[in-house]
């Protein structure tokens, strides 16, 4: 059985949630899934694995859950879920739940880059965050988050939430609110060298190379290594090569002006003061 103490990252998509994953797995107090980024409440019934909520209890190692404090998974789509947000408050309503927040200009450029990781930066139109294709894929709209968090704070105590800034968690390793409001040790600091999905762009050459090093290199290296050892490994090397893509400031005035009353909602809604997103001119750096 999952633990009294049960926590569920809701969100948001290119929020950090990943890596955040990764480094709540090195928490020795934290239990999470065998599988990561699972999203059983957003699947639920539509997938041969996930057909009742036995199936999401098992999911979690249950030598794992004994030694463990507390019991969690993360997810990036449950935010933006009415699917998952009824079964949350069906099976587990008293879950404590956390929202990381990004500036909403940051998180659309950052998940348009996801879009078109591989290949030429000069081949890159920023308009085309504003088209039909692109809002196929939520690239604007996810940004628009409020209504979202609106109908959560609906369905569950406003205790049972946990508001963070993407700035303080993933880039300033911040990690003492969370730990504290997930009921683990606040001392405990996991390694975070290794950004799991940075953003930005890989050209084809790149591409080849980390394959090479991967089927290759990884091969005389494995009976040196763990598994997870060559993974942080590829990872890293990918970091290395992915090369950051300077924004027009046009482009982030344009989503400014798009996002400006989103923020104002989305401060009134969690109490934190986003005065700074308001103020400043965002700054883009994946």
């Amino acid at each position: 059985m999952i633990k009294d103490n049960h926590f569920i990252v809701i969100g948001g998509h290119k929020c950090g949630t990943t890596s955040l994953h990764s480094y709540l797995g090195q928490h020795p107090e934290i239990c999470l899934p065998k599988i990561k980024g699972q999203d059983f409440f957003s699947r639920m019934g539509n997938n041969q694995s996930f057909r009742k909520f036995e199936d999401y209890i098992a999911s979690y190692d249950e030598r794992e859950l004994l030694k463990s404090k507390v019991s969690g998974e993360v997810s990036s789509v449950y935010l933006s879920s009415d699917k998952a947000r009824q079964l949350i408050k069906q099976y587990i309503p008293d879950a404590k739940l956390v929202v990381i927040l990004r500036h909403p200009v940051d998180r659309c450029i950052s998940h348009f880059l996801q879009t078109v990781e591989i290949g030429s930066p000069d081949n890159i139109d920023f308009q085309d965050i504003f088209s039909s294709a692109q809002e196929q894929k939520g690239v604007l709209r996810l940004s628009f988050c409020s209504q979202d968090i609106q109908k959560y704070l609906e369905e569950f105590p406003k205790e049972n939430f946990k508001f963070i800034l993407f700035d303080s968690l993933i880039k300033q390793a911040n990690f003492v609110d969370l730990f504290e409001f997930i009921g683990v040790d606040t001392k405990f600091q996991p390694d975070t060298s290794a950004i799991m999905r940075k953003g930005g762009i890989i050209d084809d050459k790149s591409i080849k190379i980390i394959n090479y090093l991967r089927s290759t290199i990884g091969q005389v290296l494995k009976p040196l290594t763990t598994k997870e050892q060559r993974r942080l490994m590829t990872i890293k090397a990918r970091n290395y090569v992915t090369k950051k893509i300077e924004v027009p400031q046009s482009i982030k005035d344009e989503l400014m002006d798009l996002y400006r009353e989103e923020i104002v909602k989305i401060q009134g809604l969690t109490g934190m003061n986003l005065s700074k997103w308001l103020a400043e001119k965002p700054q883009v750096i994946d």
